[in-house]
């Protein structure tokens, strides 16, 4: 044996070189802690990296939701804008397209009026089919 006590892994420290070594400080029993110290660092990246990721994630899906619904918001409005013009248009030029359209029927009503009494003014009777026949034609006894 050596003159210098034998060191126990977490036991008590080394004596002085002066100090005869002691009978009281007894060797520490190994057990399974003591054995197998643990020197990994904890597995906490994956889980923080897996975090980061589903946190960027979830807010590219929460901006593309929230531009499709302004997009939807100004399409709406941009439709509405269109149909008022429209419907100011509408009525703006309404007057002005149908005004003509309503002098010709006018004056194609009275125009017919007019032939319509011109026609049956003259000859009352030759207007109905009934005093109105055709000759009927005979060639040598024949009717055509």
């Amino acid at each position: 044996m050596s003159e210098f006590p034998e060191i126990q892994p977490f036991g008590p420290g080394p004596a002085s070189h002066n100090a005869e070594p002691s009978g009281e400080a007894q060797p520490v029993e190994k057990t399974a802690e003591t054995v197998a110290p643990n020197t990994e660092p904890p597995q906490n990246s994956p889980n923080l990296t897996l975090a980061i990721l589903a946190g960027v994630g979830a807010g590219f899906l929460l901006g593309y939701l929230v531009s499709r619904y302004e997009q939807t918001i100004l399409r709406q409005t941009k439709l509405d804008a269109f149909l008022e013009a429209a419907h100011d248009w509408i009525e703006e030029q309404g007057p002005k397209i149908t005004e003509p359209i309503r002098h010709g029927l006018q004056s194609t009503s009275s125009t017919v009026e007019q032939a319509i009494k011109k026609v049956g003014a003259s000859n009352p009777l030759e207007s109905l089919n009934l005093f109105n026949r055709p000759k009927r034609r005979k060639f040598l006894g024949v009717e055509f």
